[in-house]
């Protein structure tokens, strides 16, 4: 889940082309030939070399984005961050404490409203120095007070995240705040919400301090190069640049979020030249040749950022919260042929929320390869036998069925086509699966409220992004209570598990770090809260005929985390 820019001044890096110099041709006189002496060196005089004016880059037009799910409102809500609309509205709408870095600087502290800190020994107090001469998009100036009501009202109230802890901020000066946290936050990185948690102005918010969601939030007044121009709910977002941003206004004038009923529809859009660039969806494999015939699209292969997994609802009382049976069902997934049939070869296996190529990546992880037979005699053992001849397996406490419903949200051609695969092989192995495809807002808000018991299974997907940004991504499988609140879609409960994701927060260095990210995912495989299945190759398609200076990184040219292309795309 899931949710920026640096300094307007790296973007755009001009190119000077240096031109030749062109030796100039000497002439002798027409009546008599002179030969330089053979000892003597004659060097043709040069032209003088001239650098011409860089190009300027243009500033102008509309950059059109497609999405398949929206933001419903405007509230700073928990569902924001569930959505790609809502982490780029907040990504370039808003500033963050830190941004976003593109590879290979991910390790790097990117300043943007923080632009530089210092910790104390204890790692308890933070001295944040701030971007000075920042304005809301109402035109009141930006100070310490809206760090420091941030602080103390937002995230220190931010639902038991483990970043979460600040005790109070002490105000130097305008544009100086000391941000006293409740434990160590000594760390290799800034705290993850650096990245990922907009500045809210207190001018607007303060009234709401007792319950931030209830603000209204209708003009979105932020302090990112964006400022909202108009919003319809289930139809379209318009942004527009905001002249006064203390980075230098982006190139393009506007942004238009633009909702479609589905991805057919979307495409469609693209290739007719009503949007640009898909808002982080991929293109489907079957569809590869069509849009490369296309001379005013790029289709790129890049790696992806979604992880597909198999969520089990652990609140509900059903044989799920038994071990063997989640283990059995890993073993009866053949995830090829989902990679083959669902993506057309176009994924590749996944164990762990941490991408392969990551060096925090667990390589010794188990692996549960598609084997039915390990899958039936797990089972077998377990006493989970087909005791009425049916060819389902019965659970031994109540006699009933092994049958459990699968949900998936209907806006995911791929998800479906999974969802429809699982429900296909797992028969094989006794476990009879009602598959049930939801609009989006219905399947979210019923897979991330476990404690309702709304769902059994739930096909998914999340999007870690790359390390360290992914940081967040260990508080979906936190205890309910501990800071998985509203996370954890399976109510997962492990205590070790949590303090190592609190470890893993003060954790000094590269190696400390890595030895926390290894055991907690030796814990996911051992324990499956999910099962790992996928992780699809990004496929990603723009347009080229309006604009140029893509940022097309892990995940495409646009993603929750990489709003770079937004503010970087400019006119041809």
């Amino acid at each position: 889940m899931t949710k920026r820019k640096n300094s307007l001044a790296l973007i755009g890096t001009l190119i000077l082309l240096v031109s030749l110099g062109v030796p100039m041709m000497q002439c002798a006189p027409a009546a008599e030939e002179v030969t330089p002496p053979p000892e003597e060196e004659v060097t043709p005089p040069q032209e003088e070399e001239v650098t011409p004016p860089a190009e300027e880059i243009k500033y102008g037009g509309r950059l059109n984005i497609g999405f398949t799910a929206m933001l419903p409102s405007l509230r700073q809500t928990t569902t924001v961050m569930h959505t790609n609309w809502g982490c780029l509205w907040d990504l370039i709408v808003y500033d963050n404490w830190a941004a976003y870095n593109l590879p290979p600087d991910y390790y790097k502290f990117n300043p943007e409203f923080v632009q530089s800190y210092e910790t104390s020994e204890d790692g308890l107090t933070w001295t944040l120095h701030l971007v000075e001469g920042a304005t809301w998009h109402d035109g009141v100036p930006v100070t310490a007070e809206d760090i420091k009501f941030n602080c103390e009202v937002i995230i220190s109230t931010g639902g038991g995240d483990v970043d979460f802890c600040v005790d109070h901020v002490e105000i130097i000066d305008d544009y100086t705040a000391k941000v006293v946290n409740t434990r160590a936050l000594t760390t290799v990185n800034p705290p993850g919400w650096w990245s990922w948690n907009p500045i809210l102005p207190k001018h607007i918010f303060e009234p709401y301090k007792d319950n931030i969601e209830a603000c209204p939030n209708e003009e979105s007044i932020g302090s990112g190069p964006f400022k909202l121009k108009e919003f319809k709910p289930e139809e379209y977002m318009w942004l527009e640049a905001y002249e006064d941003y203390w980075g230098g206004r982006p190139y393009v004038d506007e942004v238009l979020f633009r909702l479609y009923p589905t991805m057919e529809t979307m495409l469609m859009a693209l290739e007719k030249g009503e949007i640009d660039v898909l808002g982080n969806a991929y293109l489907p494999p079957a569809l590869v040749e069509e849009f490369e015939a296309n001379p005013n699209i790029a289709v790129e292969v890049v790696p992806g950022i979604t992880i597909y997994d198999l969520c089990f609802n652990l609140h509900k009382d059903t044989p799920l919260r038994d071990k063997n049976v989640r283990k059995a069902i890993a073993y009866g997934i053949d995830r090829d042929r989902l990679i083959d049939m669902a993506f057309m070869g176009h994924a590749v296996k996944n164990d762990s929320w941490v991408y392969a190529e990551d060096p925090m990546h667990n390589p010794n992880l188990p692996q549960y390869d598609y084997d039915p037979d390990k899958a039936n005699e797990i089972l077998d053992g377990a006493d989970y036998t087909d005791t009425d001849g049916d060819g389902i397996r019965n659970d031994p406490a109540t006699g009933k069925n092994l049958a459990f419903e699968l949900m998936c949200p209907g806006s995911d051609v791929g998800i479906v086509k999974m969802a429809t695969l699982i429900k296909e092989m797992l028969p094989g192995i006794g476990v009879d699966v009602d598959l049930a495809v939801l609009d989006y807002d219905t399947y979210v808000s019923l897979i991330w409220n476990p404690p309702a018991d709304g769902y059994e299974m739930g096909l998914r997907y999340v999007e870690p992004s790359p390390a360290p940004y992914s940081d967040w991504i260990w508080i979906e499988a936190m205890s309910w209570g501990s800071g998985g609140d509203w996370w954890n879609p399976s109510y997962y409960d492990n205590p070790h598990f949590n303090e190592l994701v609190v470890l893993l927060s003060t954790a000094q260095s590269m190696e400390e770090r890595k030895e926390y990210m290894y055991e907690m995912q030796e814990i996911l495989s051992e324990d499956f809260p999910e099962v790992f299945l996928i992780r699809p190759k990004a496929i990603s398609v723009y347009r080229t005929d309006k604009f140029e200076g893509w940022e097309n990184e892990v995940g495409g040219p646009v993603s929750w985390f990489n709003p770079w292309s937004i503010v970087k795309v400019h006119l041809k």
